[in-house]
């Protein structure tokens, strides 16, 4: 019998703006190349009727991402962080083969068994919020810890409660933090260069934090699940230090 590549969690219209998505769970056995993240279990969040790259060249990736500012197509007239995920390789890698049929169609109870003990990663690529948040409770029900990051938590129709202990609210700038941690949502809020505040601890896994640890064995993005600190984590995608920079000259 093949060994599985990855289970389909999803097949709907997303919850941003009714486009079809499908949401895939991969990486379910075997070591990660990822030295950061460590062994984790990762999904995917894609339009399942455009070419990944197709969709951020168009837009059409607005379906998983929302309005959010690292997508590359707003990032480029805004100077802003752009997504630091390559999408025309893991990302078309794994939409190739959900073309071919290499993913099993499976129940959320099934998927739930096979995620039993392991800890998963929430929207490796794309936003976990632009699939139903049921269907993210239901597989992960057994899994030994989440990690999820969200940039939906601004709209209106945004559950806040559901997904608090499914996701950590990403925040680009203090006052975005303020405004969810009001929304009874812990934050990891990303900056240009370092500058902690109160009530934040940096992201063990980056380099500013001595890459003390890896995704997989450091608990701080689990949500509500746990009481922590908010997490801080300099820019580092590409481009930064040309941010920092402007930051910089600004000031």
């Amino acid at each position: 019998m093949a060994k599985i590549l990855g289970y389909i969690a999803y097949e709907g219209p997303s919850e941003i703006d009714g486009a079809p998505i499908v949401v895939i769970v991969n990486k379910i056995t075997g070591a990660s190349k990822n030295g950061k993240t460590g062994a984790i279990v990762q999904s995917f969040i894609i339009r399942s009727d455009v070419n990944p790259v197709q969709a951020l060249q168009t837009g059409a990736d607005s379906s998983i991402c929302g309005q959010c500012e690292h997508r590359p197509i707003i990032a480029k007239q805004t100077n802003k962080v752009p997504c630091y995920v390559q999408v025309a390789k893991s990302v078309l890698s794994v939409y190739n083969a959900y073309l071919r049929g290499r993913y099993v169609r499976a129940d959320a109870a099934t998927i739930a068994r096979a995620l039993a003990g392991k800890v998963v990663r929430i929207g490796t690529y794309g936003d976990g919020a632009a699939a139903p948040v049921r269907m993210w409770t239901q597989i992960t029900r057994y899994a030994a810890g989440v990690r999820g990051y969200t940039h939906q938590w601004e709209n209106d129709n945004f559950d806040h409660a559901a997904w608090s202990p499914l996701a950590m609210a990403s925040a680009d700038t203090l006052e975005q933090a303020a405004l969810a941690n009001l929304y009874g949502m812990r934050v990891f809020r990303v900056s240009v260069g370092v500058d902690k505040q109160p009530g934040e601890t940096v992201c063990p896994a980056s380099a500013e934090g001595g890459k003390k640890s890896t995704c997989a064995k450091c608990t701080l993005c689990s949500g509500t699940r746990i009481t922590a600190r908010d997490v801080v984590i300099a820019d580092h995608a590409i481009g930064h230090d040309r941010r920092r920079v402007i930051m910089l000259a600004a000031a």
